[in-house]
């Protein structure tokens, strides 16, 4: 029987497997910078939108104008938070829809894989077994 080590099927199925691993670990280590990228530029929003109602808010000469110059400030923050939600959104569904084609090619690999190395080991087997009758019918000639 031939070693595992030698065995083309496994060794085709194995580099399969690294192949898939390695394909998911980069998209989704793509995912997360752009997921941090998203994240960057929302921070950055946040802190423009509240230095500018800072300043708004400090150049208000009358107290009773603080609050409407606030308000006035809520609505280009609450557009960049829709904004980041929907950039975030599309991310992940584009995400999923990657890794889902990736596994659906492996698992396709992985079938075609694992039935070659059955058949190999199968006929592999067969040979085994064959050599050891004739080895014993060699040792009984009875």
């Amino acid at each position: 029987m031939q070693p595992l080590a030698n065995n083309p099927a496994l060794r085709s199925q194995m580099e399969d497997q690294v192949n898939f691993m390695t394909d998911l670990l980069t998209k989704t280590y793509d995912a997360l910078r752009k997921l941090s990228d998203l994240n960057m530029r929302l921070a950055q929003q946040m802190i423009e939108d509240a230095l500018g109602m800072s300043r708004q808010m400090v150049s208000c000469s009358d107290p009773f104008q603080m609050p409407s110059a606030a308000m006035s400030r809520i609505q280009p923050t609450a557009e960049h938070l829709r904004s980041y939600q929907q950039q975030l959104m599309g991310m992940l569904t584009s995400v999923q829809s990657e890794l889902a084609r990736s596994t659906e090619g492996q698992l396709a690999l992985t079938s075609r894989g694992a039935s070659a190395m059955a058949d190999q080991m199968a006929r592999g087997a067969g040979a085994a077994t064959q050599a050891a009758e004739h080895a014993g019918a060699a040792r009984n000639p009875t």
